[in-house]
């Protein structure tokens, strides 16, 4: 008994002192077509200038991603800008999905739109140029480099 006591002991003094580095997940809330906030996922940016931005519970089919510079999936088809992420600004016609629902057909709304990074560097807002989705995100840090 007095080994499993040691062991408790040593998992909780283990939990407290690693708790404080674990940091602050990535958010997104999404306020149009209806408030749904999410956290988890993860912000890159890539060697060739991309950043990626993928927020939600679910790495498959994250709530929020985009993709800002030459790098975005499909961005010749969409005719989407390919110009470098180059920090805090306003980045138009920028690839942008958001999924609502259980499965990407379902309550989803992809895009063109504008991208604004705000002057913290790892956050800011969305908008589709259709109107038919907004937001904010916040990647808890500037966007790190893989």
């Amino acid at each position: 008994m007095l080994l499993i006591l040691r062991r408790e002991i040593l998992l909780v003094a283990a939990v407290l002192l690693l708790a404080p580095l674990a940091g602050a997940q990535a958010k997104a809330t999404i306020q149009k077509p209806k408030t749904l906030t999410v956290t988890g996922g993860r912000c890159l940016l890539k060697a060739d200038g991309t950043l990626g931005v993928n927020i939600g519970p679910n790495a498959a089919m994250p709530t929020l991603a985009f993709t800002v510079g030459p790098g975005a999936f499909m961005a010749d088809q969409l005719h989407a800008n390919k110009a470098k992420f180059a920090g805090p600004g306003k980045y138009a016609n920028e690839i942008i999905a958001a999924y609502l629902g259980k499965t990407a057909m379902e309550d989803s709304y992809m895009g063109l739109g504008t991208v604004t990074v705000a002057a913290d560097g790892r956050s800011g807002t969305f908008a589709l140029n259709d109107g038919k989705a907004a937001g904010t995100f916040d990647c808890s840090a500037a966007p790190a480099k893989p």
